[in-house]
Order: C-alpha cells, then sequence, then structure tokens
C-alpha cells in the first residue's frame, strides 16, 4: 500500500525548486503524470490558493519528498516499491479533519449521496440527515477516502524534542497525549505552566522566585523544610527538574523522597541521599541513599518503594532541616 507523510516545512535546510506544471490531456482536460519506473521524473506539487502552508513530508522508508514554494495545503509523496518513481501532491490540511468536529478524520467514513463527509461519531448524531446539503441521506462508506487517511504519517509535534516517531496522521492527537517527549506541568498549584526537560530556570526565575532551590550535583546542601509544605522544588545545574517530597504519615512522622519531573530520553540516572538530625540530640540521625524515581507528571503519589520516615521528635514545632544531595550519572 502506498504511505504519505508529512512534517513541518520550517524544518527545511534550503529552499525548494518549484514544482513544473502538470500536462493537460486533450480529450477531457484530464492531467497526465508520467508513472513509468525507469527513473523519469517526480511529478510535481499540485498547488492552489495564494496562502502558503506548505509542510515537507518525509517519505516513510527514508525518501523525502520536495516540497513546494507556493499554494495552500501540505505535500505527500507516496512511496512505492522499487522502480517507483513516486506522486508528489499537495493535500488541504482540512480535508484531513471532520468538518463538523474538526477531529482528524479516523475510519471508518461515511458520506451522503453528495459526497460529503464527517466521522461516524459526527454522523451517529444527525439523524440521517446532512449537515451540509440538508438532505435525507443514505450514508455508505468511502473505502477510498479511508485508505488514504490511513496511509498519511505525520511527525510528532515534539519531534525537535527528540521524538522520531511517524505516526497515523488520525492518532496524531492520541500519541501526543501519551508521548515520552511531551511537556510536563509545573507542579506548583494553579500554575499550569507546561515546560520541557532542561527548560526550566527560566520559568521559575519569573514566575516562582521564592519557590525553588538551586543545586550542584554530588555537593551536600542544607534544606530547611516547612513541615506542612508538600514538597520542596529543587533545580539541578543542567535544569533538571526534582521535587523533594513530604509526607505526612500519621502517626508516624513524615515521609520524604525524590523524584525527578522529566520526559523523553533518560540518559542521565539520579541518585540522592537525604540525612536528618534529632532536634532534641543531634547524635541520632537517620539517613536514606536510593535512586530518584522518575515521573512525567506529579499527581500527588508518593513513591513507595524508598522513602525516609522521619519521627515527630525529630521535627521542630514547624519546620526540619534536612542534609541532601543528588547525585547524577550517564545511563549505560
Amino acid at each position: 500500500m502506498a504511505k504519505f507523510s508529512f512534517a513541518d516545512a520550517a524544518d527545511e535546510d534550503h529552499p525548494p525548486a518549484p514544482a513544473p506544471a502538470a500536462d493537460t490531456a486533450d480529450a477531457g482536460g484530464v492531467a497526465k503524470r508520467k508513472r513509468d519506473g525507469d527513473g523519469g521524473p517526480d511529478d510535481g506539487a499540485v498547488s492552489g490558493g495564494s496562502t502558503s502552508k506548505a509542510r515537507k513530508l518525509d517519505g516513510v522508508g527514508g525518501e523525502r519528498a520536495l516540497a513546494g514554494d507556493g499554494g495552500c495545503g501540505r505535500e505527500v509523496r507516496r512511496v512505492g516499491g522499487d522502480g517507483d518513481a513516486g506522486i508528489s501532491m499537495r493535500v488541504d490540511p482540512d480535508l484531513l479533519d471532520c468538518s463538523i468536529c474538526f477531529e482528524p478524520l479516523c475510519p471508518p467514513l461515511y458520506q451522503c449521496q453528495n459526497g460529503h463527509v464527517a466521522c461516524i461519531s459526527c454522523w451517529s448524531r444527525l439523524n440521517n440527515k446532512c449537515h451540509v446539503c440538508s438532505n435525507n441521506a443514505i450514508f455508505t462508506r468511502n473505502i477510498a477516502l479511508e485508505k488514504i487517511v490511513e496511509s498519511v504519517k505525520s511527525s510528532c509535534a515534539y519531534a525537535k524534542w527528540g521524538c522520531c516517531n511517524l505516526v497515523s496522521y488520525a492518532q496524531r492527537s492520541t500519541h501526543e497525549e501519551a508521548c515520552l517527549f511531551a511537556p510536563s506541568t509545573c507542579p506548583i498549584p494553579g500554575c499550569g505552566y507546561r515546560g520541557f526537560t532542561g527548560c526550566w530556570s527560566g520559568h521559575f526565575l519569573v514566575d516562582h522566585s521564592a519557590d525553588f532551590l538551586h543545586f550542584v550535583y554530588d555537593q551536600h546542601f542544607e534544606v530547611n523544610l516547612e513541615v506542612s509544605l508538600p514538597f520542596l522544588v529543587l533545580l539541578g545545574e543542567d535544569d533538571h527538574l526534582f521535587l523533594l517530597l513530604n509526607k505526612n504519615m500519621m502517626p508516624f512522622g513524615h515521609a520524604f523522597t525524590v523524584v525527578c519531573l522529566r520526559t523523553g530520553n533518560l540518559n542521565w540516572k539520579f541518585s540522592y541521599e537525604i540525612k536528618a538530625a534529632s532536634k532534641g540530640n543531634s547524635e541520632n540521625s537517620l539517613q536514606l541513599r536510593a535512586s530518584v524515581t522518575n515521573t512525567k507528571e506529579w499527581g500527588g503519589v508518593h513513591p513507595a518503594e524508598a522513602f525516609l520516615l522521619v519521627p515527630y521528635d525529630f521535627c521542630g514545632s514547624a519546620s526540619l532541616t534536612l542534609d541532601v544531595s543528588v547525585a547524577r550519572s550517564a545511563c549505560v
């Protein structure tokens, strides 16, 4: 089956060459394209409109389509077998979306007698009346369009952050919601900012300058933590974001652990050490050394595998001093 794919045109390093005009047949005005497998020239992109919304398309199997220099839509390259010259064309992105809910079309697809198409979930709410021509309709499957939609491949919106997946256009939103390279939400309550791994310091310096602590790896630092706070934000020297979590475990004490809020390639592994000394007797101390737990979002769930349980007797009336260090090592 032919495969189609597209990616953002902004990634192009060089401007594309203008596409040659298609020859017009004498009979019926039907455009002809050369489709023999003898190494003939590729077909030009079919363009329309005056506003440039071009996107470059990476052909499945390593072949890259040429991006057009004008017109509206996305350029698509059919990638066939050996000896197939392929077909380049432009696709208006609106044609790939349902005209009712504006979500990507996803098979099965149905149309009325006049060819108006919508997704199955929208058709089921139309009571057998077309939303375009308003006629009573007998809906039939559009198999040809289903095959086209299934063949269109899209690069992930987080490609520049490391995601190399080409996913079905219809499943792009589903993929991006679960993508390992998608941004994480700022853990500060009510913030809503979404940031990427290694790009947090600017946000915290501007919006939460009093709510975080910078540290250097492999160096111990002192944390004076209010026992009522659920966590403290720690920013590493490489902008990785850590949370020192504090869970009140009545009637025993406070459980402390460290998690890293990160996505994408986990090319570093982190460990941490926490030491707590008793307020009443400094000779009494507790210590934990453990691996940092990775999480994409902080949803209030505390890791149960490793934590330091500090009895209430170790704490002051409102705060506790901890000695903390975080170590970083490359993943092998």
